[in-house]
């Protein structure tokens, strides 16, 4: 299955999408997703660990970089287009984001632990924000509009993927998604 989602995509990018689709991925199916032989891949990562804690480290710098960029981790007023942005880099990074949550040997790994917290509290931040500057629902807690956000964005990933939906279409479809829910109020 072709899991790139329209840029080029390094081996820990495409072994980030493979894992999240399937988190119990062979390093043969990895390195078939990534073009490469699969005693190039494991030349590069001896063991099945190593491989997941380089995605891991290599996400979670990702996702830093990509919170940076779109002015997540700026003080100040979110608005609108800081939003829609966050919204576009959660889709594109939403395999990157679903490996770190799924992959339970990560699990006892304090630095990724510690990582991945700071990250949540980063989110939960920005979120709450976007609910103060009236850009998200206040009545729920952020850590709950984050959590559902990370869902939404990786359903428009997956969908991506499975050539339901168009990648152009995904951020637009999850950030309608986000901000109006699914029911009539």
């Amino acid at each position: 299955m072709d899991v790139h989602f329209g840029t080029r995509k390094s081996t820990l990018g495409i072994a980030a999408d493979v894992l999240a689709l399937d988190p119990t991925a062979s390093l043969s199916g990895i390195a078939e997703a990534a073009g490469i032989g699969r005693t190039t891949l494991h030349k590069r990562y001896p063991k099945r660990q190593d491989l997941l804690l380089a995605v891991a480290r290599d996400s979670i710098e990702q996702i830093w970089q990509a919170l940076d960029e779109t002015g997540v981790t700026a003080d100040g007023p979110v608005t609108a287009e800081t939003l829609r942005k966050f919204v576009e880099a959660s889709v594109e990074l939403s395999s990157r984001i679903a490996f770190l949550f799924r992959q339970p040997t990560l699990d006892p790994v304090k630095e990724i632990e510690l990582a991945i917290d700071r990250l949540e509290e980063t989110v939960d931040e920005f979120i709450g924000r976007a609910q103060r500057d009236g850009l998200l629902r206040a009545d729920l807690p952020a850590w709950w509009v984050a959590a559902s956000l990370n869902s939404v964005t990786y359903a428009a990933w997956e969908s991506v993927v499975r050539g339901k939906l168009a990648p152009r279409d995904a951020p637009k479809l999850a950030l309608d998604t986000a901000r109006t829910g699914l029911g009539v109020r």
